[in-house]
Parts: C-alpha cells; structure tokens; sequence
C-alpha cells in the first residue's frame, strides 16, 4: 500500500505540473487520503489479516478491499480534477468526510476477533 501511495504521489506530481495544478491544492488532496492509509496500516500493524491479498487467490482481505477501492476512487477522481482542472479543494473536502466512516470501518474489522465475533480484542492501554 505504501509503494501504490507512493508511485500515485509521484505520478500525479507529474501530472499536475504538466497541466499546472495548484500544488497547495494537491496537497490537501493527497492529505485527505492520509486517513484511510493510516487505519490500514494501523489494523494491519495490530492484527495481520489472516486473508489473501487482492493480487492473489484466496478469500480476499476486506480490509485490503475497501483501502484499495477507495484508493482507486480517489485517484481517478484526482486524475480526473487534475485534467479537467477542478476544485482539488472540494475533491478533499469530499474524500476527508468519507474518511472517519471508511477509517471506522478498517479499524474495527482489525479489532474483532479473528472469528468473526463481535467480542473485539482490547486494545492495549
């Protein structure tokens, strides 16, 4: 997930100078998709998932999922704003408040128990 983060920060760098984004404006959208990475890497760091990747046969994490799903949304909609030259601002504002509900939902899937229950581990204080 890091390397993916990584190569579209690069990628739509490059994208944005070449149609002359605001790169005030870039990074507030790629700020608001700090969130849904830091809930992955942090379920991820607090219990592995027991499921595939999404690169490989398997049941497929679904935490990995919804990360991905919403990563991918989010760089078509950042292509997209950077092309057409749109509000990145209002793109942010769109993905910010869809974090605290994806981020939930990441956390809480790493919290429950590996069975599936609904006892969630506690977490160390």
């Amino acid at each position: 997930m890091t390397y993916v983060v990584m190569l579209l920060w690069i990628g739509m760098g490059i994208l944005g100078f070449y149609y002359t984004a605001d790169f005030n404006h870039m990074a507030a959208y790629f700020l608001s998709l700090t969130g849904f990475i830091m809930s992955y890497m942090f379920g991820e760091s607090y219990r592995k998932s027991s499921d595939t990747s999404i690169f490989m046969q398997g049941p497929t994490s679904k935490r990995e999922l919804i990360t991905y799903m919403t990563v991918l949304l989010w760089a078509a909609i950042g292509i997209w704003g950077i092309i057409e030259q749109q509000d990145l601002m209002a793109l942010s504002a769109y993905f910010a408040a869809l974090t605290p509900f994806v981020g939930s939902y990441v956390i809480g899937e790493s919290v429950r128990a590996e069975d599936g229950s609904h006892e969630a581990k506690q977490l160390n204080s």
